[in-house]
């Protein structure tokens, strides 16, 4: 008779124990190392003067990018606006104008 095997038993010999691998890490101590890690990176870049300089020059250049969008999205309002005074004005202008030629030529 041929011996059955689970699914995930196969080309394992039956009766012989399985060999332990090496232990994995548990839980706690993975996160002690990754901890340890992160404050080893996190105290060599900080102390670098070039990553603080970096670091300081991308954030001013980003808020200066931001204020130019935000400028160049406030700028074509701006111009329209002075467009239609501008141009209202001079409407303004000229009515007037004819009202003074019509008021020294006696008409109305």
């Amino acid at each position: 008779m041929a011996a059955e095997t689970a699914p995930g038993l196969a080309g394992m010999v039956p009766g012989v124990p399985a060999e332990a691998g090496p232990a994995r890490p548990g839980l706690p101590d993975r996160m002690a190392r990754y901890g340890i890690w992160v404050a080893v990176i996190t105290h060599i870049v900080l102390r670098d003067r070039r990553f603080q300089a970096t670091v300081i020059t991308g954030v001013v250049g980003a808020y200066a990018l931001g204020s130019v969008t935000k400028d160049n999205q406030a700028r074509p309002v701006r111009r329209a606006v002075a467009w239609y005074n501008v141009h209202s004005q001079a409407h303004d202008v000229q009515v007037l104008r004819r009202g003074r030629r019509a008021l020294r030529s006696g008409r109305r």
